[in-house]
């Protein structure tokens, strides 16, 4: 009887037990349910924020870019600006023609030692003379006046791209950044030198046009194009960027290489140089090489890497506190000339905390801090991608 007792004691113990469990666990389970809840709701609002910044920037309105001849004609001008300098050199210029009609892409290079008159009293030696010089020393403006005399038609939109920038874009790309700028850059390995550098930049949009338009644009590319979008200044709203890929998309161009010529002006005896992503920093080392102990300490100035590196973060430091230098910074993208990747993004995320706090509104800050989740989720850096998430979260007192 003891015994039974007992057993009838212990069996209500574990049956007493398992319900408190039970609620135990009922209890944590609708907790944890409230706080899945709160946190996904937390993260579709800073998605909204996020889809946004695409949603808006393609609803933008836009008329025909292709006009009465069906053509939409792209200035698009490399610009050579050093830290802490206003002054922009032409640096590379070409023209892209998207015939609607004819289904075909014209790309026509202006070398930027090109002659350019410049205007009364900014010249000091005939050197000067060069169309890139008439950017720097006459103004944008003015030099786009220049160019398209040179050209001989009125571009419809123009496109600059900075050094950072064009270094943000291939590093999007997943191309190797350092060793294709080498390749856009270098031109004393060529006897023909500045023409045929300009004829490879032709090369060179002409591989990324093939390379990267779409038979069928997804949401994926979107997000791509929107990304690479971000890195130019431009009279182009994204919704008429978007009309131009539908219509190279329209047209094939990945599957017809042979629709995109190539041409100079003025116009030069040059050669079609193959760009191949997985070759150019050998090619290059390949062409200079021979030649170095013949260049200027300004055309071959043996810099490494981390060089270049020391050198930005020295200057971040040092103006850490500078308002003026931070806005610049942050708008030129000056991170992306970092190579390494742990640094650079880290570098990127101190300038953007300080980038925000110069701004007035919330809803600017909620549109940097959009663009910068959106980067981070696409390029796959989850971590950094959460901070930004975290940041939103505060903006919107979630």
């Amino acid at each position: 009887m003891r015994v039974k007792h007992i057993y009838i004691i212990f069996t209500s113990l574990i049956i007493l037990g398992a319900i408190i469990s039970t609620a135990f666990i009922i209890q944590r389970y609708i907790v944890e349910r409230d706080a899945r809840k709160a946190e996904q709701s937390r993260k579709d609002a800073i998605m909204a924020v996020i889809d946004a910044r695409i949603e808006a920037a393609a609803k933008t309105s836009s008329t025909d870019p292709f006009g009465d001849d069906g053509i939409a004609r792209i200035l698009v001008i490399g610009l050579d600006t050093r830290i802490g300098s206003d002054v922009s050199h032409c640096d590379a210029i070409q023209l892209v023609e998207i015939n609607k009609i004819l289904e075909t892409v014209r790309i026509t290079a202006v070398p930027r030692g090109t002659y350019a008159p410049l205007p009364p009293g900014t010249a000091v030696t005939s050197s000067d003379y060069y169309v890139s010089n008439s950017c720097a020393l006459g103004g944008i403006a003015y030099g786009i006046t220049n160019i398209e005399r040179i050209l001989g038609t009125k571009a419809d939109y123009v496109a600059f791209i900075g050094f950072s920038e064009l270094m943000g874009a291939l590093r999007t790309l997943r191309l190797p950044a350092s060793d294709t700028l080498q390749w856009l850059r270098h031109r004393q390995g060529y006897a023909i030198g500045e023409p045929q550098r300009a004829r490879n930049h032709s090369t060179f949009i002409k591989t990324m046009m093939v390379r990267y338009t779409p038979l069928s644009i997804t949401k994926v590319d979107t997000t791509l194009h929107y990304l690479l979008y971000r890195f130019i200044r431009t009279d182009m709203p994204f919704s008429t960027v978007q009309i131009l890929i539908q219509t190279l998309s329209d047209m094939n161009i990945s599957e017809r290489p042979e629709a995109i010529t190539l041409a100079m002006r003025p116009s030069y005896t040059v050669e079609d140089i193959v760009y191949d992503p997985d070759e150019a920093g050998a090619y290059v080392t390949t062409m200079i090489t021979p030649i170095s102990k013949y260049l200027s300490t300004h055309d071959f100035q043996k810099l490494t890497e981390a060089d270049i590196m020391h050198t930005i973060l020295t200057s971040i430091e040092e103006h850490s506190t500078d308002e003026m230098f931070i806005t610049w910074a942050w708008e030129h993208k000056l991170w992306f000339q970092i190579s390494d990747e742990d640094i650079r993004l880290d570098t990127q995320y101190k300038l953007l905390t300080s980038y925000l706090v110069l701004q007035d509104t919330t809803h600017i800050r909620q549109e940097i801090l959009g663009d910068y989740v959106l980067e981070m989720k696409f390029l796959g850096y989850t971590d950094w991608a959460n901070k930004g998430e975290q940041l939103i979260a505060a903006e919107l007192s979630l």
